[in-house]
């Protein structure tokens, strides 16, 4: 079954398969939402605490969801939602591993704006590697277009419809993350 899931992700990722060629398996969603959590985790605790980072994590998942079962359930195709949601995950948990080592050559340059904030007044002062960034970049390009991807497919609507969907999920990521962030930081203060 790995070797199908992995396999399928991957045409995903290359635009070759949709959410409908994603194993039908409900009992691999909490696996991949414990990857996609992992990974995620992993990226957010480069700069952020281990409690926060969590539940920015967390938070990022549950956003998907929502608006994954909310899309699918508007255009009656709430059956899709198993293959959809996971292929979701499992595309972002491929490319959030592939961000990790770009961010962590970031992460250093983040961590002293956070410690002296004054230094964004210096922007000469600031060097981060322009390549990495670059390539961040892309990576998240490629997230977003997969993410247009799976749901022209999921949804059946055209690209700019996808496109458009995928913009609602990441406002909706952003906001669910920004408000684990803060809820996180109030409670334990930025712990």
């Amino acid at each position: 079954m790995f070797a199908q899931v992995l396999t399928v992700t991957l045409r995903i990722l290359g635009f070759r398969a949709g959410p409908q060629d994603f194993p039908y398996d409900p009992r691999l969603t909490w696996p991949l939402v414990s990857i996609t959590g992992l990974a995620n985790f992993l990226v957010f605790v480069q700069v952020l605490p281990a409690v926060s980072s969590a539940a920015m994590a967390a938070a990022m998942i549950a956003g998907t969801a929502l608006v994954t079962r909310s899309i699918l359930r508007a255009r009656n195709l709430a059956p899709r939602f198993n293959q959809t949601f996971n292929s979701l995950l499992a595309t972002a948990a491929v490319l959030t591993l592939l961000l990790l080592p770009l961010f962590m050559q970031v992460a250093p340059v983040l961590r002293e704006i956070a410690a002296k904030p004054q230094l964004l007044e210096q922007p000469d002062a600031l060097r981060l590697p322009q390549g990495v960034v670059f390539t961040m970049n892309l990576l998240n390009f490629w997230n977003f277009a997969v993410t247009a991807h799976i749901f022209r497919h999921a949804a059946n609507v055209q690209l700019w419809v996808g496109v458009i969907i995928a913009l609602i999920i990441a406002f909706v990521v952003l906001f669910f993350v920004a408000f684990a962030g803060s809820l996180v930081g109030a409670m334990f203060g930025a712990a």
